[in-house]
């Protein structure tokens, strides 16, 4: 079986050639971890992507204005935005379907527009306005609005960047023409459709298409702009603030505002409480930003890299020397044998078959849970069985929820022996997992690297008395001594 994990691998071209287009070679298995930051096409010297910018920016304030002046907002339409989930970019670790913007985050922007955010658009202190603003505060506007409406609102320039790809480089069969809806229609307040010509996944039947994405906006994890950056520097910010009297103002409210001795949610609590009395302190944060633009456009090379390095080579690496030589796909139990057998699996190629080297770069660990996750996930390629990632029925998402109809389900959870709630998470978190979702069975899996991990493990497997227990699953990732140097 020939796995096509990457959009290079399927349509059969040499990753050079992305990148020399500047497009990021997606998996099209299940997302990368990677998001839009609209930041990065205001640092950019790409006037094209200077515009973009304006254009997200605009088309937010245009929605503050309705949701100010119209009186009836039952409606929530304008404000409602799907993931365009053809980009293959987000959280999901199996396949690519996100939630978007629905009715929720609809009711919180018209919200915050009404009230904390009355002003945004309107500031003075930033050469520009930033939509990340909206993040800053607790608002009911999460992190994740930034790279969902970010797509929508660019979603033209993509489609035509992606047409222009398919064109230049794929074969004639491996193009399709589709209509989509990108353009905004100000008169009409409608999303129009555009034909494009795209690359899509021809060799399924009713295939949808793909969306590449240029490097250089893209990032991991949190935008540039965020809120954790502001609470660790506000000290600083704050302090930079020209204005002697309001920086006067700013610091004597803070420091009364916190507690002697506070605690890390104690002093998030005080910086939260300080914005709320001076909203202007987000645009001095801002600006200090807009100061030090050239940094994020490094930040995220580096965090691209890091994720191409760290994730997509060691993904590819395992599915090329493992996957590709067996005959792992012909195995049919049922979903507790069928996940047991293949966590197995996993054991056996990193602890026998040299797999330990692809978590390993420059001689340091960079296996992460969430790597581990999606290793375990190329496991059931082309597999008859559900299986479903981050599965949450309420009691918070377990990793994985196999599934072979309604009556026959396993849970799935991964963890690092140097995690300091391994404990407590062996003992309560599947049981919990189980009881949400109805499953009969668990499993659990937890990655070691080095021998100190392994004893703190059978420690605490014999003290739970599970030493034995068949459903644990300790992996011996350290470095192995070629058989050839043993002597």
């Amino acid at each position: 079986m020939k796995i096509k994990l990457l959009f290079s691998h399927y349509f059969d071209i040499e990753e050079k050639v992305l990148d020399e287009y500047g497009a990021l070679n997606i998996c099209l298995d299940s997302d990368l971890p990677l998001f839009i930051d609209p930041f990065l096409l205001f640092a950019s010297d790409n006037l094209e992507y200077q515009k973009l910018h304006k254009q997200i920016v605009g088309h937010l304030i245009s929605l503050k204005k309705i949701a100010i002046e119209k009186q009836d907002l039952s409606d929530l339409n304008l404000f409602r935005f799907p993931e365009i989930r053809q980009n293959w970019l987000g959280l999901c670790k199996y396949g690519n379907q996100g939630k978007g913007l629905g009715p929720k985050f609809a009711k919180n922007i018209i919200s915050a527009f009404n009230g904390f955010f009355i002003n945004f658009g309107d500031e003075e202190v930033t050469s520009e306005s930033h939509i990340e603003k909206l993040t800053l505060i607790d608002s009911g506007v999460g992190k994740d609005f930034i790279s969902d409406f970010s797509a929508n609102l660019i979603l033209e320039y993509l489609l035509e960047y992606t047409e222009r790809f398919a064109k230049l480089h794929l074969e004639e069969h491996q193009r399709k023409i589709f209509s989509v809806r990108c353009v905004f229609d100000e008169a009409l307040q409608i999303w129009k459709p555009k034909k494009f010509e795209l690359p899509y996944l021809y060799l399924e039947e009713n295939g949808d298409f793909i969306l590449l994405t240029p490097m250089d906006i893209l990032t991991k994890d949190s935008s540039f702009i965020n809120h954790s950056d502001l609470v660790g520097d506000f000290k600083n910010i704050t302090n930079s603030i020209g204005n002697s009297s309001l920086r006067q103002a700013i610091n004597s409210y803070f420091y009364r505002a916190l507690p002697p001795n506070p605690r890390k949610k104690e002093f998030e609590m005080a910086v939260s409480q300080t914005i709320r009395e001076f909203p202007e302190i987000l645009d001095y944060y801002i600006l200090q930003k807009e100061g030090n633009k050239n940094q994020s456009k490094q930040l995220s090379k580096k965090k691209i890299e890091q994720v191409r390095n760290e994730l997509i080579s060691t993904l590819i690496e395992f599915c090329e020397t493992v996957l590709e030589r067996s005959d792992f796909y012909n195995i049919k139990p049922n979903s507790y044998s069928e996940a047991l057998k293949r966590a197995n699996y996993l054991k056996d190629v990193i602890e026998n078959n040299d797999g330990y080297r692809i978590f390993y770069k420059n001689g340091k660990p960079i296996a992460s849970e969430d790597t581990i996750q999606r290793i375990f996930r190329l496991t059931w390629y082309a597999s008859p069985y559900d299986v479903n990632s981050e599965v949450n029925n309420g009691r918070g998402p377990a990793d994985y929820k196999i599934s072979f109809g309604s009556g026959d389900s396993t849970i799935v959870e991964f963890k690092l022996a140097r995690s300091s709630s391994l404990k407590n998470n062996l003992r309560n978190q599947t049981e919990i997992y189980k009881k949400a979702s109805k499953s009969i069975s668990d499993i659990k899996v937890i990655l070691c690297y080095t021998m100190p991990e392994i004893k703190k493990v059978e420690k605490i497997l014999k003290a739970m008395k599970q030493e034995k227990a068949e459903n644990i699953v300790v992996i011996d990732a350290i470095p192995k001594i070629s058989a050839s140097k043993i002597k």
